[in-house]
């Protein structure tokens, strides 16, 4: 009765096995489309940073640094004016993880398919093109008026994928699946070692990882006048995530 039971019972065990490895794969997230896996766009989502801030103040020649944290979270959808979808992504700020959060500003973002547009303080940038791939480029400030003196440093960055599909360390964590983004790196001068002459420093970058957004931004942004203060002129901040949902 034994033997005659235990080839049923060997092929029921089979049948729960192969049932229980098919529940498993269909219980596994679908993963995101190829536009929308380096920006996921969900209400509720959030990125924190630590961020490293520098100031070049040339009215009393100095460089201050600050260090604080950010949050980046989906807010809530709207619909733009040309109709398309969006979501408004609201930013908060403390100075240390024991500190409460305070609202700090807001940004927009907009998925349109082929592009991944930003909205910071009424300039628009195109952040990312899509299909992603590598050495990609496309000229990310083309909606910004560049004839504006106060703009037009933006003038001619052209965006460029790298290193698509590597790992990305960002001092606290390591993320597997990552693209970087070069956005622009240019210098004119030195005043260190041409003090009579103009100068100025345009830098920036960011990484994006899989199912998680921006993990790493780099800025750097600054002028100097020799027949001014003989300062530099700007800003630079290094943003690195250290939590997400």
């Amino acid at each position: 009765m034994i033997k005659k039971s235990l080839p049923f019972l060997l092929m029921a065990f089979a049948l729960m096995v192969i049932t229980y490895s098919c529940k498993k794969a269909d219980d596994r997230p679908a993963p995101l489309p190829q536009n929308e896996e380096f920006y996921p766009l969900e209400v509720g989502k959030w990125v924190i940073y630590d961020v490293d801030s520098t100031v070049w103040d040339d009215t009393f020649c100095v460089e201050r640094y600050y260090n604080y944290q950010l949050m980046h979270r989906v807010a809530d959808t709207f619909t733009d004016k040309q109709g398309r979808l969006s979501f408004r992504v609201e930013t908060s700020i403390r100075k240390k993880v024991e500190d409460p959060w305070k609202s700090h500003r807001v940004f927009y973002v907009t998925n349109t398919g082929t592009n991944l547009e930003m909205v910071y303080d009424q300039l628009r940038f195109i952040k990312m093109a899509f299909p992603v791939e590598e050495r990609k480029s496309w000229e990310g400030n083309s909606y910004i008026e560049v004839d504006d003196p106060d703009f037009y440093f933006y003038k001619d960055w052209v965006y460029e994928y790298r290193n698509l599909g590597e790992s990305f360390n960002t001092g606290y964590k390591v993320f597997d699946n990552t693209v970087t983004v070069l956005e622009v790196d240019e210098a004119e001068g030195d005043p260190e070692l041409f003090p009579s002459a103009p100068a100025t420093r345009t830098k920036s970058n960011e990484v994006y990882a899989s199912g998680v957004g921006m993990i790493y931004r780099e800025y750097i942004r600054w002028v100097y006048e020799p027949k001014g203060s003989q300062c530099r002129d700007g800003k630079g901040v290094i943003m690195r995530a250290v939590d997400h949902n």
